[in-house]
């Protein structure tokens, strides 16, 4: 059972739900915020690597908020995959269900549930892409 489902049963139940004591880790860093919640600003390509470093995710879902140009917009027919942000810094993959009409090198914000492959790639799957 995930800790937003213990959550939600503990809720249901009348019961109090415990804090995440991880959440304090996203404090202060740019581009981050838990679960469906909004950033206090959006992180930019330039500030990843500072948003990012030293980040020991939570189990529960954190989203990230990042722009930047985009460097790839594709389709396997089925899901869209928009990149932001240049090698060699780090790099973010959108996985979503539309282009929204956009094209590579326009300006987009990339949000979504943040998992980090490595510590140049990071992948926001659900996510949402916007025009800058």
């Amino acid at each position: 059972m995930s800790g937003r489902t213990a959550a939600i049963l503990l809720l249901l139940a009348g019961q109090a739900v415990p804090a995440m004591t991880e959440a304090s880790d996203l404090t202060g860093r740019r581009g981050l915020a838990g679960a469906e919640e909004t950033p206090a600003e959006v992180v930019g390509c330039d500030g990843l690597a500072e948003t990012l470093g030293g980040l020991k995710l939570p189990d529960e879902r954190v989203d990230l908020w990042a722009s930047g140009p985009l460097t790839l917009v594709e389709t396997d027919k089925v899901l869209w995959y928009l990149a932001i942000c240049a090698e060699p810094g780090i790099r973010v993959l959108c996985v979503t269900y539309s282009d929204n009409g956009m094209k590579v090198g326009e300006q987009a914000t990339l949000r979504g549930a943040m998992r980090m492959e490595d510590d140049r790639h990071v992948v926001l799957d659900p996510c949402l892409a916007s025009r800058d």
